[in-house]
């Protein structure tokens, strides 16, 4: 199967350096798409104007129902007038994170100039920018620093499509699982001496070794075929170190494994990669449950902790993807390494419609975990009440999200400060003190 890769133009052949960075650091953003409801991932439970606005879809307080009640976040480290806010029961997963404090929760989150349109929302948070054509802000991050200069500095995980954070300048490999990472082709195979011709057991693939020999021949090529041999060289050198990363498949998690979700397979390929030295320093994955839940958000009759709805099983499958993919970098002596950021385009209305459903809103749950991820509450609304909504119906944005892009940037990824308004444009950073690290001043 064909590698995919963004086609963009890099000037002049990359000279890649393998091999683990000291200290290398990565930086994993993981989309949400569809609007996430961030009070259905962390319900303000006690909040009576929370069960006044979801008569039918309110989840119940920590520990009045075994199945159907949150699950408590007793928060250390509260930051300011920081409203209480509970657990959906389907992330236990993310609820060991917590309670390890490792875990940091943003419930009012959002780009502050966005609007309710799914897809302007998720290009213009992928760009930084409220602007269609400049590349993604994960790729502007890459044209800008200089570390290795390795064909998997940047990566889309888990799906076949390209991520808009990722796409520009820099060309970035598409890869969906490594078993299927490949080229191959019967016409190309070494035959075994000992038969007419070899079907199970050949030797290897020449058809990689022949584009490889013609791509690195010292010519040069006009416009479009002198990229097309660039991104072939990138491509091939990405199977290259994917397949060898294929080593490391078994998660090490105290038993736990990863699912066969996009979002699960994203995790696994970064997994493999990070424990076979790669320096991988930004990837984009996706965790798509079906986020855009206009109705049966809760079905009457089903439990929000029910496993026969599949929202819930769905989310109950990534707060365990989560959690497998926490274990194997923390037994791995990686955790401090690599910082998940898991985020939406928006949120969704504080008041439930008539399909037992939400409609698109403004701001949501965001949240983070690894490296110098503080645990605990970020800035967040103190009351549901109308009065204190954005236009009366929507969570109200309390951090920016280029806020949080910009401080992991700067205090985990070492990046200077003063780029941050060349990789977020125009945006006057803010710090939270959401991450430790070295200092954004």
């Amino acid at each position: 199967m064909v590698a995919a890769a963004s086609m963009a133009g890099v000037a002049g052949a990359p000279q890649f350096a393998f091999g683990q960075t000291t200290n290398q650091k990565t930086f994993l953003k993981v989309f949400m798409r569809g609007g996430a409801d961030g009070l259905h991932l962390f319900p303000p439970t006690i909040d009576p104007f929370y069960r006044e606005h979801r008569p039918n879809i309110a989840i119940l307080e920590p520990g009045m129902d075994q199945r159907d009640s949150a699950l408590s976040m007793v928060d250390p480290v509260l930051r300011g007038a920081t409203g209480y806010r509970a657990m959906n029961p389907n992330l236990v997963g993310l609820h060991r994170i917590w309670n390890e404090g490792r875990l940091m929760v943003a419930p009012s989150t959002a780009m502050d100039d966005g609007g309710r349109s799914h897809f302007d929302n998720q290009r213009w948070i992928g760009t930084g920018q409220r602007n269609n054509i400049i590349d993604g802000y994960l790729n502007r991050y890459l044209q800008n620093t200089t570390r290795d200069m390795h064909p998997l500095r940047g990566a889309v995980l888990g799906k076949n499509s390209m991520s808009t954070e990722v796409r520009g300048g820099i060309t970035v490999p598409v890869v969906q699982q490594a078993s299927n990472f490949s080229l191959d082709n019967e016409n190309f195979r070494l035959e075994d001496p000992t038969q007419d011709f070899c079907n199970v057991g050949c030797r290897d693939n020449q058809l990689t070794s022949l584009m490889r020999e013609i791509s690195s021949h010292e010519v040069d090529l006009p416009g479009v075929e002198g990229e097309i041999s660039e991104n072939q060289l990138i491509m091939l050198d990405s199977i290259t170190e994917v397949q060898a990363s294929s080593a490391n498949d078994t998660p090490n998690a105290e038993g736990m494994n990863y699912s066969n979700s996009s979002l699960g397979r994203g995790l696994r390929l970064t997994a493999q990669l990070l424990k076979s030295g790669v320096p991988l320093e930004v990837a984009a994955l996706d965790w798509n449950i079906g986020w855009d839940s206009h109705s049966n958000q809760v079905p009457d009759g089903i439990g929000v902790g029910d496993p026969a709805h599949g929202y819930n099983q769905r989310m109950f499958e990534g707060g365990n993807d989560f959690l497998t993919f926490y274990l194997d970098m923390q037994n791995s002596g990686l955790l401090d390494n690599v910082v998940v950021l898991v985020g939406t385009e928006f949120g969704r209305t504080v008041l439930e419609n008539g399909s037992r459903g939400t409609d698109h809103g403004k701001g949501s749950t965001w949240f983070a975990f690894g490296g110098p991820t503080t645990g605990g509450i970020a800035p967040d609304i103190t009351t549901l009440d109308r009065a204190a909504l954005f236009q009366n119906r929507f969570v109200p944005t309390r951090t920016e999200y280029r806020d949080l892009v910009a401080e992991i940037m700067v205090k985990h990824m070492s990046m200077d400060i003063g780029l941050v308004e060349t990789v977020l444009p125009g945006h006057q950073f803010l710090d939270h003190g959401l991450f430790e690290g070295q200092s954004a001043v």
